[in-house]
């Protein structure tokens, strides 16, 4: 899906949360988000799955305004999105939490309900070993792993992840993040919202950096190293005192 993103703002009552963001992703490529905590990152892939309004600007799938398409039709033109905190069901087994997922998935877009559960644990292997636990007795990187899962049963051809890495252990961060690269090598337009940098298969088509809603860096094809981005950040930081 290629996602055009045109001067976009979103604005809590007198708060400005996001200003005059701007970019353009190809059907497959890779969006990395940076910033510090309220800079603008979840309410940026928020927007673009249409869970909050949109103050000014516009968002375009494939040349289509979606701008004021609600959240369910945005499901339904393949957006799926994992929220930070993952939001999978406690007291739901892993199985339970991927049938709701299963029958929330576009009729037209789903497929068999057990091929579709293959199709999702084959790229999380562990998750079969937890087929039939309560998703609490998991570890916050098989939740992580849930909740991916439990979102591509959409069959989504734009997928947005808020925090994905947030409080999971490096060798669950990297299991994570190879998965999604193997996703976005398969071409699923991939958005990924973090604090930190991450460790990526290949170098983003696009990183934006945010502070307080304003973008204050842009590169593409590179990569930012945890230095370079906390000098953005101290930099930004010394401009607006």
């Amino acid at each position: 899906m290629n996602l055009s993103v045109r001067g976009l703002s979103v604005a809590y009552r007198r708060n400005r949360a996001l200003a005059n963001v701007s970019f353009e992703l190809k059907t497959g490529g890779l969006l990395l988000v940076l910033g510090p905590n309220g800079a603008g990152k979840s309410t940026l892939v928020r927007a673009l799955a249409g869970a909050v309004p949109v103050e000014d600007g516009a968002v375009l799938f494939d040349g289509r305004d979606v701008t004021a398409m609600p959240a369910h039709r945005r499901v339904g033109a393949g957006v799926a999105l994992v929220p930070e905190g993952r939001g999978v069901l406690a007291g739901l087994t892993v199985r339970e939490n991927l049938e709701l997922g299963w029958h929330g998935a576009p009729r037209a877009s789903r497929g068999p309900r057990e091929a579709e559960f293959e199709r999702v644990i084959a790229l999380f292997p562990i998750l079969a070993e937890r087929y039939a636990l309560d998703c609490r007795a998991l570890s916050g990187g098989e939740m992580q792993m849930l909740a991916i899962a439990r979102a591509l049963l959409a069959r989504p051809s734009l997928l947005l992840l808020d925090e994905p890495s947030l409080g999971l252990a490096p060798r669950m961060v990297k299991r994570v993040y190879d998965a999604l690269g193997q996703l976005n090598a398969e071409g699923l337009t991939t958005v990924l919202v973090e604090q930190k940098a991450v460790p990526l298969r290949r170098p983003a088509d696009i990183t934006l950096v945010l502070q307080r809603g304003s973008v204050i860096s842009r590169s593409e094809n590179a990569t930012l190293t945890s230095d370079q981005l906390a000098e953005l950040y101290l930099s930004a930081h010394r401009e607006s005192a």
